[in-house]
This record gives structure tokens, C-alpha cells and sequence, in this order.
């Protein structure tokens, strides 16, 4: 099983002077996390489509072994406005343009999405959204309310993405369990949290001892590595509140050599033990 461990993002302002130097313009940014990561979440693909050549400058400054998954624009996962199979066939196609560094696209379907409590609704919008993506990206798919995940519900979800060789996203939330349940030959694992435990203005630093979290979640994707060919896991600054540590913690966990962060200032590197 390949593995790549990464951060959601590269633009928090939380890292300036912990990981990247102060002062760094917000375009080198990506060139410099991508010396010591092979690969990042794209976040701000969630809010907005990013224009074409946005795309391809990212491909062009990172390396050639770099992957990049983006997250699928909000808008277009919405049931109450209409389904735009379109703009849905727009955005891949956009996300394609990054070439072989495309690991993946991940949509995620915010909390407030359940599944209906008879047939139809949610339940019939997720499977018309399924259907719309266009065939070619290896696609992951997050559910954030705890009904997706048991009875005759779950039994649908699992049998429509197995169905389509696309994966449920594993995901550490505070407020809901989802099960490490795999659809496909890939581990999608997404180390979120809460907004609230640790808020944006505490980020920088580890806050939280999570080391219980990621021990749990290291077991289950070693359990399943003789099935997956490639896992890629990704950290939120929420989780704990440094994601850049928080790779280092979960690489230790899994025996891989630790990443030899930089400090941000100008000499020395940061190390991360657990004990």
C-alpha cells in the first residue's frame, strides 16, 4: 500500500514563522510546502472552482512525484438548488488539467445532509449526483450525518459506491463516527475535528493530545493495507491545532521516516515525538 500523508492546505496564515519563513509571498508558498510534503488538499476548491490557470501553475511548481485532491465546489453539492451535471462535468474537467499529480476528488456533503427517513429524497439526490461525475478521477465521497451509516441506508450507500469503484471517506469528526467501511481499493482518511475545540486563532502549535485518534485510525488502515493500493491522509490545523506536527505524529505511528520540518526561522528543523 502506498501511502501519503498531507495537510488540508497550504495557505494558513498560522504557519508563517513555525513552517514557512516570515515574510514568504503567498505564491511560493506551495513550491515551498511541496519540498517537504507530497501532497496537499485543496480546500479552497470547497468555496469557489478555481480558474484554469490557477490549475496549471500548481502543476507547473511542484514536483513531478506531487499529488494534489480537491475538494468538490459546494454549490454543486446542494439538493435544494437544482442538479447541474454541466458545471459538475466542468469542474473534473478542470481538476484534470493537473494531469497524473490528480490523486483524487472528495466530496464532502456538509452535516446537515441526512439521509430521508423513507425512499427518495437525499438518498435519491446522492445517487444522482454519483451518476453525474464524470468516469476517469478517482472520486471519495464524505457524509457527515451519523443516519448515512447503518441499516438498509448504509447498505445502499455502500453497495452504490462499491458499484462505481469510489471510495467513502474515513474521517475523524468530534461529532460523528464513520465507519472505516472500504468501496474500493483506496483509503481516503480526513483528520478534521471541530471549530470549536481549537479556533483558528490557536492554530500554529500542537493544543491537543490526539495520539488516542490517531493510534485508532493507524490500526484500521493497517488492518486493510493488503486490500488498498494507494491511502492518502490528510490533516486540518483543527485537529489539533499544527497540522504539518500532526503529519509527523501519525507518520511515527506507522513507523515512516519523519518529514524534517523547518522551524520557519532560519535555522534548525522542528522534531515531534510521541511518547
Amino acid at each position: 500500500m502506498e501511502t501519503r500523508i498531507g495537510c488540508s492546505s497550504w495557505t494558513s496564515p498560522a504557519w508563517s514563522g513555525r513552517f514557512y519563513p516570515e515574510g514568504i509571498k503567498d505564491g511560493d508558498r506551495l513550491e515551498y510546502y511541496a519540498r517537504y510534503f507530497d501532497c496537499v488538499e485543496v480546500d479552497s476548491s470547497y468555496y469557489r472552482s478555481p480558474a484554469s490557470f490557477l490549475v496549471q501553475r500548481w502543476a507547473r511548481v511542484t514536483p513531478a512525484h506531487f499529488r494534489f485532491t480537491l475538494k468538490f465546489p459546494r454549490d454543486l453539492l446542494d439538493p435544494k438548488q437544482p442538479l447541474d451535471p454541466h458545471s459538475i462535468a466542468e469542474f473534473v474537467h478542470t481538476a484534470e488539467l493537473l494531469g497524473e499529480k490528480l490523486g483524487g476528488i472528495v466530496l464532502q456533503f456538509a452535516p446537515w445532509f441526512r439521509p430521508p427517513r423513507s425512499s427518495g429524497g437525499n438518498l435519491e439526490y446522492l445517487d444522482q449526483v454519483l451518476a453525474a461525475l464524470p468516469e476517469g478521477p478517482a472520486y471519495a465521497v464524505e457524509l457527515r450525518a451519523s443516519g448515512w451509516f447503518g441499516g438498509e441506508v448504509f447498505d445502499h450507500v455502500r453497495a452504490s459506491l462499491r458499484e462505481r469503484r469510489m471510495t467513502l471517506a474515513w474521517s475523524y469528526l468530534t461529532y460523528v463516527d464513520i465507519p472505516p467501511e472500504l468501496t474500493s481499493d483506496r483509503v481516503y482518511l480526513r483528520f478534521i475535528g471541530d471549530h470549536t475545540t481549537i479556533p483558528e486563532e490557536q492554530h500554529g502549535v500542537i493544543r491537543a493530545d490526539r495520539s488516542r485518534e490517531l493510534r485508532l485510525w493507524a490500526e484500521r488502515l493497517q488492518k486493510v493495507r493488503d486490500q488498498v493500493q494507494i491511502s492518502f491522509v490528510f490533516f486540518n490545523n483543527h485537529f489539533a491545532g499544527f497540522a504539518p506536527e500532526s503529519v509527523n505524529q501519525f507518520r511515527q505511528i506507522l513507523g515512516l521516516p519523519e518529514i524534517p520540518l523547518p522551524t520557519g526561522g532560519p535555522d534548525g528543523v522542528r522534531q515531534t515525538r510521541l511518547e
